[in-house]
Parts: structure tokens; C-alpha cells; sequence
């Protein structure tokens, strides 16, 4: 049998390429899944078909935020004006936690949910003619830490991208993101140091990425009390049964080796005594 020869199979894969992109990318299906992730290589959200299921009422010390955010995002939904949201400070404080819960307050609703890596930042302006043939869902992309280093110039695009520069941005679309940072992107007292710009010019430009987010909230450190709070909360909730004053010292001597109070603390120390790992 005689081989096809190397052009002939070149040719033939050039043919299958030029079908696939003939026939589009595929078609999302926003009716049967409510959450996504953006490939931005392939230009496609891909269906998460097992979303994280988190419970509002875990979300403990940060009660004023929650309530702000729900509003807005219910805002958004209904068609009426929102604001982008911006979530910053200290880890396992219930930044990433309070957007993901979301899916689960408004399920049953138009509202999808897309989760966008920060590699794939810059392709999201492909993801807007797809937003706006769907315009029966609303869309918030939500973009986990994101950050940005000092030798980095994405930020700048990352502005165009929010604001639409000369395309208009479909209604329908919502930035919520966390971050460690306040501004996203470090400053430095020698920013102002310039002698190509007036004093300020460098950092205006590095902290106005932030301006795009019209709703911008801090997470910080919880109190002890707090703190032990959330962990009688997920003692509770995995079946931990222990005196309260037992409770507590074990939770505030795991907090001081652990450097930190934070609900990720204490949910990981409810899970360490619940399997015996704790003492």
C-alpha cells in the first residue's frame, strides 16, 4: 500500500482547519450550565459542570460588604446600573468566597458566572460578540488575584478592555475581581521621581486600573471574637462536639502557629480536630 506523501497530508490537514474555522467556535450552552471559564486560546467558554456550592451564611464578619455586593449583582441582573466590584486585602478572608457564592444566591436566574485567567486577560475583548448575541443572560467575569508586577504593562490594556475604547462594552457584562493589593499594581515613593513626568503622574497612571471598579472594599485581619466566631460556626457544621472554653483556646493557639486570623484558618483547624490532628 503505498504511503501518502508529506504535502499531501499537510494539504489535507490544512482542508480540516479551514472546516473548523468555517463552522465557528462552539455555541456555549448558556441554558444548561451557569458557570464558565474563558479559553482564550481557543476563544470559547468552556461549562464548569461541577460549580463550587458555597454558602452565604459561612461568610461570617463581613456582613456589610455582603449585603452591598448582593445588591449590586441583583441590580445588574435585574437590568438596572452596577457597579464593577473590586475585593482587596488579606487571604482567606472570604474575598473569592463571597463572588463564588453568588451562584448559588442567584440560581435560577439569567446570571452566568465566567471565571477569567489572568493569562488570558487580553483576549477578552473576543468574548464580547459572544456576550452580546446571549444578551438574555447577564455575565459577570470574575478574575481571581488579580495583580499586576512593577515590569508589567498589561494593566494598561486591561483599562481599554473595561472601558471599550472605541467599542462599546455590552450591557450585560460585570467585572468582579480580588486581589491581594489595593492598587493592583505596586507603587513606590521614587514613581513621583521621574523627570520625564510631573510629580504623581507615574503612580495616577499605575492606581487607575482601579478606577474601573465603581464598587471597592478592603478585607483585613478579623478580631478574636470574630474569629471565633467563624469557628464555632464549622464546628457546628461538621459535627465537631467540644466545650466552647476548649473550643476557643485550641482555635487561638492554632491562630498564633498558623500567623493569622482568618476564616480559612479556621475552617482548616475545625477540620484538623475533627480527624484528631489538632492537639
Amino acid at each position: 500500500m503505498k504511503k501518502p506523501k508529506i504535502g499531501q497530508l499537510l494539504a489535507k490537514l490544512d482542508r480540516l482547519l479551514d472546516r473548523y474555522v468555517d463552522s465557528g467556535p462552539e455555541k456555549p450552552l448558556f441554558d444548561q450550565y451557569q458557570a464558565f471559564i474563558w479559553d482564550g486560546t481557543r476563544k470559547i467558554m468552556k461549562p464548569i459542570r461541577r460549580p463550587v456550592q458555597m454558602d452565604q451564611n459561612d461568610l461570617i464578619g463581613i456582613e456589610s460588604v455582603k449585603k452591598q455586593v448582593i445588591r449590586n449583582t441583583k441590580n445588574f441582573i435585574e437590568g438596572r446600573k452596577a457597579n464593577n466590584v473590586l475585593l482587596w486585602g488579606e487571604r482567606g478572608t472570604g474575598k473569592s468566597s463571597l463572588l463564588k457564592s453568588l451562584l448559588s444566591i442567584f440560581k435560577g436566574t439569567p446570571l452566568r458566572m465566567v471565571q477569567i485567567y489572568k493569562h488570558d486577560i487580553l483576549t477578552l475583548q473576543e468574548m464580547y460578540d459572544i456576550v452580546a448575541r446571549n444578551n438574555t443572560y447577564r455575565f459577570i467575569l470574575f478574575i481571581d488575584d488579580l495583580s499586576f508586577e512593577e515590569n508589567q504593562t498589561d494593566y494598561k490594556e486591561m483599562k481599554t478592555i473595561m472601558d471599550g475604547g472605541l467599542e462599546q462594552i455590552p450591557g450585560n457584562i460585570l467585572f468582579c475581581a480580588t486581589s491581594n493589593r489595593k492598587h493592583l499594581i505596586p507603587t513606590r515613593f521614587s514613581d513621583n521621581d521621574d523627570d520625564t513626568t510631573r510629580p504623581s503622574d507615574t503612580v495616577e497612571e499605575k492606581v487607575s486600573l482601579v478606577d474601573r471598579f465603581g464598587l471597592r472594599f478592603g478585607f483585613y485581619h478579623f478580631s478574636q471574637d470574630t474569629y471565633l466566631e467563624i469557628v464555632a460556626s464549622y464546628a457546628v457544621k461538621y459535627g465537631v462536639r467540644m466545650e466552647k472554653s476548649e473550643l476557643d483556646q485550641m482555635a487561638i493557639q492554632w491562630a498564633l502557629s498558623s500567623g493569622g486570623r482568618n476564616g480559612r484558618i479556621a475552617e482548616q483547624f475545625v477540620r484538623a480536630i475533627q480527624g484528631g490532628d489538632a492537639g
